[in-house]
């Protein structure tokens, strides 16, 4: 975590300087009292009140002095008594605080392995469907078109529709593979692989203007952002093809800083000009929350802006050291 500005603070709840505060105000204390006790014998201050009340001896006016004394020594005790309470909740508060950063790190720790463990099992998903239904499908194929050359022409037709409903199999499959596992991430970077999903996301909404902007060193960030960026990318693509009928969307994904620069981080915004949202009286879908949960367990921020009619706004941003420091 960042330790930038703890140098010269003071925790107010730090038992140390509660102590050192504790140990002063008894000096001052003492010194008060020493003072007091000097003045009240170099006036001699019984003697003056014992004068000026003997005239009201009837009404005991002498004794309200020891009374007054045992009332501030009872008040001292009555302090220090909330003083040890009040330290002991702080005390607690401070243990309580701790576990709940722990928790926080561990929820944050096994939601970065159900990440992992969800990549893994769709990327080995994507290979399954490439290497067996792909080379399966490509087989129905090539039979297809051997038997198209060998039969009449009424029957020719019946295998032509086969070949078509193979080709567009074959679409649907490689759509999902794009979808299950980006093969440009793994090849060409997270700048290529994104260039590649936009790209074809623009040709599947034609009628949407895109403009993109991918600014900085977006390579060299480790797989977890990676992932999480792209995916990032395919679920906001999703809610501006089916929700937002949007006009123009604008996307952009910029490093800023450099590998030696602490605040370097990735700042991902996905801004539409289409209908809009009022989150105060709509629940979140679950894209969005998967969104959000990617964002916070990689130590990043999230923000949403939106209203019925005002378009769709969405920024986040993740640090890029913390994930170097987890991965090493």
């Amino acid at each position: 975590m960042d330790s930038r500005g703890n140098e010269g603070s003071a925790d107010p709840l730090d038992p140390g300087d509660g102590r050192g505060a504790l140990h002063r105000d008894l000096v001052i204390v003492a010194l008060l009292v020493l003072a007091a006790a000097m003045l009240f014998t170099h006036i001699e201050l019984n003697e003056w009140l014992f004068m000026r009340t003997r005239q009201w001896e009837s009404m005991q006016v002498d004794e309200v002095l020891p009374t007054l004394v045992v009332l501030a020594t009872c008040l001292s005790w009555f302090a220090w008594r909330r003083y040890r309470e009040a330290r002991a909740e702080i005390m607690k508060r401070q243990a309580a605080e701790q576990r709940l950063a722990a928790l926080l790190l561990e929820n944050r720790r096994l939601a970065q392995q159900y990440l992992q463990a969800q990549e893994a099992e769709r990327k080995s998903l994507a290979r399954e469907l490439h290497d067996e239904l792909g080379q399966y499908l490509n087989a129905i194929k090539t039979d297809a078109v051997s038997i198209q050359e060998q039969v009449t022409d009424q029957q020719a037709v019946a295998v032509s529709a086969i070949i078509r409903h193979v080709d567009h199999l074959h679409a649907v499959v490689r759509d999902l593979i794009r979808e299950l596992r980006p093969v440009a991430l793994d090849d060409l970077g997270l700048q290529a692989a994104l260039e590649h999903y936009l790209d074809y996301c623009q040709r599947r909404m034609p009628r949407v203007g895109f403009s993109v902007a991918l600014e900085g060193d977006l390579d060299s960030v480790g797989e977890p952002l990676n992932l999480a960026i792209y995916r990032l990318a395919q679920e906001a693509m999703t809610n501006v093809s089916r929700h937002a009928q949007a006009s123009n969307v604008a996307i952009r994904v910029a490093r800023t800083g450099s590998a030696t620069d602490a605040s370097d981080a990735i700042t991902f915004s996905v801004i539409d000009d289409g209908c809009g949202a009022d989150l105060d009286h709509a629940h979140s879908g679950l894209g969005l929350v998967g969104m959000r949960e990617r964002v916070e367990m990689l130590g990043g921020e999230w923000k949403i802006t939106t209203a019925r009619g005002q378009g769709f706004n969405l920024i986040a941003r993740i640090p890029v050291g913390e994930q170097r420091g987890q991965a090493s």
